[in-house]
C-alpha cells in the first residue's frame, strides 16, 4: 500500500467518539479506557469481552455503551490515543534534541525506545492490530511515518538523496525492533540504553559497509 493508498483508505483511525462533557461522564469514560487497555493488552483483544473491560473498569454492560457503539470502536479509539501520545511525546523531546543529522536520529529513536518501555501496552496493542485489522495497522503506521516527515525535514535530518518516507519507515523499524528487544528483557537501564546508543551511532554514521583491510 503506497502513501495514496493510506490517504484514500477509508480512514478507520478516524472513527469518530464523542468524549463526554461533564465531570462524572469522563471519569466513567476514562475507567472504561484504562479498563479496556489494561484487558486488552493482558488477554488480547479476541479474548476480552465488553463484560471484561465493563466489570474492570467497575460499572456496567450499560454504561460501556453509552460512550462506545462497540469493542472495535473503542480499540480504534485507544489506537489514536496511543499515536497522540506518542506524537505529543517525542514533539516535547524536539528541543532537547541537538547536533547534526545523525545526533537528531538517534535522539529521536531513543526517545522512542524510551516510551515503549514505559507504555508497554501500547507496544502491545498495536503490534496485535495486525491480526485483527491488517488495514488498521498499516494505516496506523503510514500516518505515523506521514507525521514523522516534517519534523525530519525541520531537523535537518534527512540524509542527502533520500525518500522522505523511505528513511521515516527505516527508523520506524529499527526502534520498533530494539524497542521490541528492551521490553522483552524488561531492561532499559543506563548501561542497556548505552549499548544501543552506541550502536545506532555506528550504523547511522558508519554505514554497515565492510571497511576494507589495511
Amino acid at each position: 500500500m503506497g502513501e495514496e493508498g493510506a490517504r484514500s483508505m477509508n480512514s478507520k483511525l478516524d472513527l469518530v467518539v464523542v468524549i463526554p462533557e461533564s465531570e462524572e461522564g469522563r471519569r466513567s469514560f476514562d475507567k472504561l479506557v484504562k479498563a479496556a487497555e489494561d484487558c486488552f493488552s493482558q488477554q488480547g483483544y479476541r479474548n476480552t469481552t465488553i463484560k471484561d473491560i465493563a466489570r474492570s473498569a467497575g460499572l456496567s454492560v450499560g454504561a460501556f455503551y453509552i460512550y462506545f457503539r462497540s469493542k472495535y470502536q473503542l480499540y480504534v479509539y485507544i489506537m489514536q490515543s496511543f499515536a497522540r501520545r506518542l506524537q505529543g511525546y517525542l514533539d516535547s523531546r524536539a528541543g532537547k534534541i541537538t547536533g547534526d543529522t545523525v545526533d537528531v536520529q538517534v535522539g529521536y529513536i531513543m526517545e522512542f525506545i524510551r516510551f515503549a518501555y514505559e507504555n508497554p501496552a501500547c507496544y502491545n496493542l498495536i503490534f496485535e492490530s495486525l491480526y485483527i485489522d491488517r488495514d488498521l495497522f498499516l494505516q496506523y503506521y503510514y500516518l505515523y511515518a506521514q507525521r514523522y516527515v516534517p519534523a525530519l525535514v525541520k531537523n535537518r535530518s534527512l540524509p542527502e538523496g533520500m525518500d522522505p518516507m523511505i528513511w521515516s519507515f527505516i527508523n520506524m523499524g529499527i526502534g520498533n525492533f530494539i524497542g521490541l528487544k528492551v521490553l522483552a528483557e524488561d531492561d532499559a537501564g543506563p548501561e542497556q540504553m548505552e549499548k544501543i546508543r552506541r550502536a545506532l551511532y555506528i550504523l547511522l554514521r558508519s554505514g554497515l559497509e565492510k571497511k576494507p583491510e589495511e
